[in-house]
C-alpha cells in the first residue's frame, strides 16, 4: 500500500497527543510531511511547546510550523479545565527538538505545492491556519487530496449545547473550510464521544512498563478529574478518529451531508448544521459526515498500536 502524504494541523492537548503517538506508529501508512500548530486547547505557545516536546520525547525529526495565535475574528479562550494549565495534564516533555518555521501558513503552501503528489490535510484543532491557507493561497486546493477533520457534531455539542470546541473557537474558520468545496471527512462528537478508552484501559497503560504507553497512561489519567469524562468510566480520545478513519475506514458508518457552520453570537456559535433529514440524499460532493464507528475494534487498534512506539 502506498503511503498517504499527510501534514498534521493540531493544538496539543491531551487528546492530540494520543492521537499523534497513533499517527506516528502508523509511518509505515503515513508519510508525515509536517506539523503545524494553533492556538485551541492551550496558548500557541504552549501547544507549540507541547509539539516539539512530544516530537522530542519520540525523537522524531519532523518539520513544526507554528500557527494562528488566535481566531480569525474572535478572542483566544483556552480549554484549560479540560486539559490543564499547560495542556497536556502538567506532564512534562524534553525539548531537544526546534522550532521549523514560524509561519504555518506558508509552510503549509511550500509543502504542498512541492510535493509529487496529493497532499492529505488532518485539522484536529481550530480550522484558522486551513482557512487563512485556502483563502490565501487557493492554488493549493488542487493539491489537497482530503481534509480529515476532528470537529463538529451532528447532535450535541461540548463547549455549548449545540457546539464543539474546534468549531466553536474559530466559526468563521470551520465556515471557510466547510464551505470550500474540498473533499472532507467530518469526525463530529457525535462519533468521537463513542471512540476513547475505559478506566481500566487507561489503569493498564498507567502501569505499562513502556515508555510511550505510559506517558499515555500518564496524561490520560488528568482527564478522569474532569467532569466531562462519563461516569468516571470512559474518555474519549477525539482527534484519534481523523487518523483511524484513513486507516481503518471500515471501522465507521457515514452519510454525504450539507454542512453549515453558525457563525452568530450567543447560544448557536459554532454549531454544525448537519443535514441528518433520512430522505434527503447528499452526493460525494459533501462532507462525508461520521456517524457510527465500532468501539471495540476502536479501542484495540489504538492500544495495540500505541504500543508499536515502545
Amino acid at each position: 500500500m502506498n503511503k498517504r502524504n499527510i501534514i498534521i494541523d493540531c493544538d496539543p492537548g491531551i487528546d492530540d497527543v494520543v492521537a499523534l503517538c497513533f499517527a506516528f506508529a502508523n509511518e509505515d501508512k503515513f508519510n508525515i510531511l509536517g506539523i503545524t500548530t494553533v492556538a485551541g486547547n492551550q496558548t500557541i505557545e504552549k501547544v507549540t511547546k507541547n509539539t516539539i516536546g512530544l516530537m522530542s520525547f519520540l525523537n522524531k525529526d519532523i518539520k513544526i510550523a507554528q500557527g494562528a495565535k488566535c481566531p480569525l475574528i474572535r478572542e483566544k479562550r483556552p480549554a484549560i479545565n479540560v486539559h490543564g494549565e499547560n495542556g497536556v495534564g502538567d506532564y512534562e516533555f524534553p525539548h531537544t527538538k526546534k522550532l521549523y518555521s514560524n509561519n504555518a501558513v506558508l509552510f503549509l503552501r511550500d509543502t504542498i505545492m512541492s510535493s509529487g503528489e496529493k497532499v492529505t490535510l488532518v485539522p484536529i484543532g481550530p480550522l484558522t491556519n486551513i482557512a487563512l491557507l485556502i483563502k490565501t493561497f487557493p492554488e493549493v486546493v488542487e493539491n489537497i487530496e482530503l481534509l480529515s477533520i476532528m470537529g463538529g457534531s451532528t447532535t450535541v455539542g461540548n463547549t455549548t449545547p449545540v457546539a464543539e470546541f474546534n468549531v466553536w473557537a474559530d466559526p468563521e474558520a470551520a465556515r471557510i473550510v466547510f464551505d470550500s468545496k474540498l473533499p472532507i471527512v467530518m469526525s463530529g462528537l457525535n462519533v468521537t464521544h463513542s471512540t476513547g478508552l475505559f478506566r481500566e484501559d487507561v489503569n493498564e497503560l498507567l502501569k505499562s512498563n513502556g515508555r510511550v504507553t505510559k506517558m499515555c497512561g500518564d496524561i490520560l489519567n488528568f482527564y478522569f478529574r474532569g467532569d466531562h469524562v462519563n461516569n468516571g468510566t470512559f474518555t474519549p480520545i477525539h482527534d484519534a478518529s481523523a487518523f483511524m478513519y484513513l486507516i481503518h475506514p471500515e471501522l465507521y458508518t457515514y452519510r454525504h451531508m450539507d454542512v453549515k457552520v453558525d457563525c452568530s453570537e450567543e447560544l448557536s456559535r459554532g454549531n454544525t448544521v448537519c443535514d441528518v433529514r433520512e430522505w434527503i440524499n447528499y452526493d460525494e460532493s459533501y462532507p462525508k459526515v461520521l456517524t457510527g464507528v465500532d468501539l471495540n475494534k476502536f479501542r484495540e487498534i489504538l492500544l495495540e498500536d500505541l504500543k508499536k512506539l515502545d
